[in-house]
């Protein structure tokens, strides 16, 4: 024994501090906030010159665009807002120089190409899923639909 305390002591000890520790850090991290995209208008490519973007991701049944990639940005619209996220170079290539992933002030998005045996897809069309992740790696939002290439 040193200074009254027994190996199996001082264990236990460790171990609790470390439990505590990593409670306090589940604790003090921020809850997820869900993320929902709205479609891209017509007027917002428009005053935004966003109909210049190579491909867009549409939602299985909605006309308009959920996210528009280009060679060097990508485009969504959340709380009423365009966000505009960068082009990750180091990403597969879609035609017309836009990526599968966008990387932005809060987070990024992916464009995942889905199989599509018996759907009709092509090298400009083709099924995949949008993902938007937060700052902290998770998954804030996910939809399944179309992504669509200028040709």
């Amino acid at each position: 024994m040193i200074g009254g305390c027994d190996t199996k002591e001082v264990e236990q000890q460790a171990s609790d501090t470390a439990r505590d520790v990593a409670m306090v850090e589940r604790m003090s991290e921020p809850p997820l906030q869900p993320v929902v995209p709205s479609p891209i208008s017509d007027e917002d490519m428009q005053r935004y010159g966003l109909d210049r973007a190579s491909c867009a991701f549409r939602k299985e049944g909605v006309e308009q665009p959920l996210f528009l990639a280009g060679s060097r940005e990508g485009f969504t619209r959340i709380d009423n807002e365009i966000q505009r996220y960068a082009a990750k170079r180091a990403t597969a290539d879609l035609p017309g120089d836009a990526r599968t992933s966008y990387v932005g002030l809060a987070g990024w998005v992916d464009l995942v190409r889905l199989p599509d045996e018996g759907t009709g897809a092509g090298q400009n069309h083709w099924p995949a899923r949008l993902i938007l992740h937060d700052a902290r790696e998770r998954v804030a939002f996910t939809a399944d639909g179309w992504v669509t290439c200028k040709g």
